[in-house]
């Protein structure tokens, strides 16, 4: 009996297990110019030491999560909870800059317009995530009953 292919489900694991790691090893390398620059050069002092170390161990979350992705686009039928996780973080995080656009002051560093197209494109990769995601086959018993 043949597997399918999932071959659409593997094109997109991959395209964000690559996506995530140039995202990692660009933050673990960054220094502060980069950061300034990646961050639509906010103010000086709103860039400090704390947020250089946050953004480094980002980076290493980051990695870690490509390398989860990188091995579930190897064999989804077999790791389904990565993929379903996947499409939660990505509706997880497509809310939180939301709910922070309408609680803090994060507007004056970023135009809304910025987050909700953010928060619409992980919600769509949420959605392609789910409907591509292998289903359970039917259980039957073992021998001919």
């Amino acid at each position: 009996m043949s597997k399918p292919p999932y071959r659409a489900l593997r094109i997109v694991l991959g395209f964000l297990c690559l996506l995530l790691a140039v995202a990692g090893v660009l933050l673990i390398f960054s220094s502060r110019p980069l950061i300034m620059r990646m961050f639509m050069h906010p103010p000086e002092s709103e860039i400090s030491t704390l947020l250089l170390a946050a953004v480094k161990e980002m980076g290493g979350v980051f990695l870690m999560v490509s390398i989860m992705l990188f091995l579930a686009s190897r064999e989804p039928a077999r790791n389904v909870a990565i993929i379903d996780g996947t499409a939660l973080g990505l509706c997880i995080l497509a809310i939180s800059p939301l709910l922070s656009l309408y609680t803090l002051d994060i507007s004056r560093l970023y135009p809304a317009s910025l987050i909700w197209t953010r928060s619409i494109v992980r919600l769509a990769l949420a959605v392609l995530l789910y409907y591509l995601r292998p289903r359970q086959a039917d259980w039957k018993p073992a021998g001919n009953f």
